[in-house]
């Protein structure tokens, strides 16, 4: 039995599957933490499915980047319960976890996620969720500036592009496929192998953030002469 947790944005999102269909998937964005969110979704998710905890062989988690607090929630959620069952932890990270919900469109896929400060965290993926270009943070200039004619945008900071549309050839997923869904993470594994964590190697296992914490950054920023 595999669960899948993601905490990465606002939202949360968590999913179980049993090695050849898909059990149980859950999303939520009610404005509540996802410490208070998280657990008890996943203690309804086993309750409804008939699933004990013993039953768990594999966790999935998201790994950024995105929401720090709810990254950290994110992983600390999906490690206390691999240390507890001795369980593996296998990650992905949320821009591919997007992507995959649009690779039917058969275009080049540009996720962007809102980093805030003016700045998105991008990446993006051909059909076959190749990497064309690696996660980054960037702003709206730099974006614009990539080679994204003809890609379908989806995730969070899509809305920032819709003005450039029709001069670059862009095209937007429709607003099912921006929803981050837990169960991706398992799905992806049919593309490549996520990064495996296990035994001793749980330890390692840390959120992608992919730049300081808003607050390390303006701190940095004030302590400048």
């Amino acid at each position: 039995m595999k669960l899948a947790i993601d905490s990465a944005q606002s939202s949360g999102s968590i999913a179980l599957h049993d090695g050849a269909k898909l059990l149980y998937s859950a999303y939520f964005d009610i404005r509540v933490t996802h410490s208070e969110t998280l657990m008890p979704a996943i203690d309804t998710a086993l309750k409804l499915c008939g699933i004990k905890p013993v039953d768990l062989q594999e966790i999935y988690v998201c790994e950024g980047p995105g929401s720090f607090t709810g990254l950290r929630i994110g992983v600390a959620t999906a490690k206390g319960i691999a240390y507890a069952g001795q369980l593996p932890v296998i990650t992905h990270n949320s821009l591919e976890m997007l992507a995959l919900s649009c690779t039917s469109a058969h275009k080049n896929i540009l996720c962007v996620i809102d980093a805030k400060m003016n700045e998105c965290y991008a990446a993006l993926y051909d059909p076959d969720l190749r990497v064309i270009i690696p996660p980054k943070v960037l702003g709206l200039k730099d974006i614009l500036v990539l080679p994204i004619s003809g890609s379908i945008v989806c995730g969070s900071a899509a809305n920032a592009l819709m003005p450039y549309a029709e001069e670059i050839g862009l095209h937007f997923a429709p607003a099912p496929l921006n929803i981050p869904r837990a169960e991706n993470l398992i799905y992806l594994e049919d593309y490549h192998p996520g990064k495996r964590y296990e035994g001793k190697l749980l330890a390692d296992l840390e959120p992608n953030y992919l730049r300081e914490s808003t607050a390390q950054i303006k701190a940095a920023a004030r302590q400048k002469p």
